[in-house]
C-alpha cells in the first residue's frame, strides 16, 4: 500500500507531523492569550475614561432645579449606557 516505506519511516514522518500540530498549537494559544490581554487592557482603560466621564458629569450637573434621586443626588439618565448599545 505504501510502496517501499518502512515503518520506522512511516513512524518517524507521523512523529514530525505530530510535532508540527503540538507548535502550532502551542502558538495559537500564545497568539490568542496576547489577544485576550489586548483586549483586557483596552476594555479597562475605557472602564477607567468611562467613570471619569461621569464623575465630572455628576459635578457640573449640580443645579437646584435638576430632579433629584432617591438619594438626594441629582438625577440624569447614563449616557455611556447608550454609547455601548445597551
Amino acid at each position: 500500500m505504501f510502496g517501499l516505506v518502512t515503518r520506522r519511516e512511516l513512524e518517524r514522518a507521523l512523529d514530525a507531523r505530530d510535532e508540527a500540530w503540538k507548535r502550532r498549537v502551542e502558538e495559537l494559544a500564545f497568539e490568542w492569550a496576547r489577544w485576550y490581554d489586548k483586549f483586557r487592557s483596552l476594555y479597562a482603560m475605557l472602564l477607567k475614561r468611562e467613570k471619569k466621564i461621569v464623575g465630572e458629569e455628576e459635578v457640573a450637573s449640580t443645579s437646584p432645579d435638576q430632579e433629584r434621586g432617591p438619594d438626594g443626588r441629582p438625577w440624569s439618565p447614563p449616557r455611556f449606557l447608550s454609547r455601548r448599545g445597551f
